[in-house]
Formats: structure tokens, sequence, C-alpha cells
């Protein structure tokens, strides 16, 4: 059974998905599947820290409403799948790039 902080907290942002999604000129789809994405993402990551995935989860979400709909949106024609898509990608893809550029050799890479 979940803890009763955790669930608060899971209502919390619950409740401020939906109501941001009720906003006047938000698109409640894109809200709803950019927030379903980032809280795929969070539930996923178990080896950060709490306060690690507070920031990747607004980052996640803000990557998914904000940039999903539009990279995605001549293949994808939903909001909310395409904003789904965009939040659950973005935070992991950016980490692997930057575990990457720490590892990378470019003397070796360029053949120096």
């Amino acid at each position: 059974m979940a803890e009763p902080s955790t669930a608060v907290a899971a209502g919390t942002a619950s409740l401020t998905a939906l109501v941001i999604g009720m906003l006047p000129g938000i698109d409640a789809n894109a809200v709803v599947g950019a927030f379903c994405g980032a809280t795929l993402f969070v539930i996923s990551a178990k080896d950060l820290t709490i306060i690690e995935r507070l920031v990747y989860l607004l980052i996640s979400f803000l990557i998914g409403y904000l940039g999903g709909p539009d990279t995605l949106g001549g293949v994808i024609e939903h909001t909310a799948v395409a904003a789904f898509i965009a939040s659950a990608v973005s935070v992991t893809a950016g980490l692997r790039v930057i575990e990457g550029a720490k590892t990378l050799d470019l003397k070796k890479w360029l053949g120096r």
C-alpha cells in the first residue's frame, strides 16, 4: 500500500494537471499526454533522488507540452499522444547524450 504522502503527492499533481488543462487557450489533450509521459519517466527513474525526480518531472512535462505537438504533429495527429511520446523520451534521451559526451574521447574519434 502506498504511503499517505505518496498518495497526496500523486493527487496534487493530478489535480494540478487538471486545473492547467481547464485554463482557456491550453490544449487539455497535450497537458494530459505530457503529464502521463513525465509521470512514466519519473516512476521508472528509481536511481534518482526525490528532488531530481521533481525537477525532471517539470522539465519533461514542459518539453512534452511545448514541443511534442509541434515536433511530432506532422506524424501523429493527436496532441495527447505526441506530447506523451515527447515527454517520456526527452529527458531520457537528454541524459543519454550527456553521459555519452562525458565519456567521449575526441582524439580517438578523430583518429589522432
